[in-house]
């Protein structure tokens, strides 16, 4: 009987389009709480241009796991494929919600080969990924090296480890290798015998990490917008309105004002920078907010989140340059 399985979507990777989406405001205290996403770049530079990708299964069994086989599709309905099919499902939806698009080709027909338990698969071989790239304008080859059960006396699937995937280019170099138990954050859990959905959840979203190692993705972060001043809160009501220009203007005179009503506003001010892509901009801001705030002020709740703040727009200039060349 066919089973349906729902899988769980990343949230990082259900947005493609606008550079910085405002999601909703949060009130809290004197700011407002902006949900935003901000796109990161992936672990690897795969190249310019076209990128189309081979997904295989090598089939490669352990010894142990052909004698488990019967044991877990007795105890979870669940089949060696299966684990595999939602590892290859999560790579290929979040490919296909990634910023830059990579196609993702299966590979069919390979039959399996039975190793010792233990035994690591050893790459493939330069002439092997030659015989697989007769497919026009591949680029990469991903394979699955092995896909090991990891059944506990209880008849319970261990988690992790479970997956070793390597990723080739077009003359046989391996570009990258992980193990599955570096993919999620779910490390080392167990699950009990009706907890289908939960594995198969488990190894798709095995699939969503890998792909966000291969093209930029959105991420969730938070900003603030301080309010609880009289001409702070103006700017917010006419941010709110989407009249960002009057913002502007309301949060620039503020500037002169005391320091921490002015370090407010700095902060808002930076989101409409950062908002605009002129990271250094928001930056150069900040930093002068916190010269504004002096040395007595270190470490008190304003400071500290312009400290972060201004960590933030230094990861995302650094990141800048690293997406740009993966996109």
């Amino acid at each position: 009987m066919e089973r349906h399985v729902k899988y769980r979507m990343k949230a990082g990777l259900k947005i493609a389009g606008a550079f910085l989406l405002l999601c909703c405001f949060a009130s809290c205290g004197s700011y407002k709480v902006l949900n935003i996403d901000v796109l990161q770049p992936g672990e690897m530079n795969l190249g310019p241009g076209n990128v189309q990708v081979l997904f295989v299964d090598r089939k490669i069994i352990h010894e142990a796991d052909s004698l488990s086989a019967l044991q877990l599709y007795t105890a979870l309905r669940l089949r060696r494929d299966d684990i595999v099919n939602c590892f290859y499902d999560g790579l290929r939806a979040a490919l296909r919600s990634g910023v830059r698009p990579i196609l993702m080709v299966k590979g069919l027909g390979l039959t399996p080969t039975y190793v010792p338990d233990g035994y690591e698969p050893k790459p493939i071989s330069p002439a092997g990924i030659n015989e697989l790239k007769k497919i026009t304008g591949l680029t990469h080859v991903l394979a699955v090296e092995y896909c090991k059960f990891g059944i506990d006396a209880s008849s319970r699937l261990t988690l992790d480890s479970n997956l070793l995937v390597r990723l080739y280019d077009v003359e046989g170099n391996v570009v990258d290798s992980v193990r599955s138990d570096k993919l999620d954050a779910l490390e080392h859990m167990r699950v009990g015998t009706d907890d289908y959905a939960t594995i198969c959840n488990f190894f798709y979203d095995c699939g969503v990490d890998y792909a966000e190692r291969m093209t930029p993705t959105w991420k969730p972060e938070e900003r603030r917008l301080y309010t609880g001043n009289r001409v702070l809160d103006l700017g917010f009501y006419y941010f709110d309105k989407e009249d960002t220009d009057e913002a502007r203007r309301i949060w620039s005179a503020a500037l002169n004002l005391k320091p921490k009503v002015a370090a407010k506003a700095a902060v808002n001010l930076a989101w409409l920078y950062e908002q605009e892509g002129n990271f250094s901009g928001a930056k150069a801001l900040l930093e002068a907010a916190l010269k504004t705030l002096g040395q007595s002020n270190a470490n008190d709740k304003l400071s500290v989140y312009i400290k972060t703040y201004i960590d933030r727009l230094d990861k995302r200039i650094k990141d800048e340059t690293k997406i740009m060349e993966q996109i």
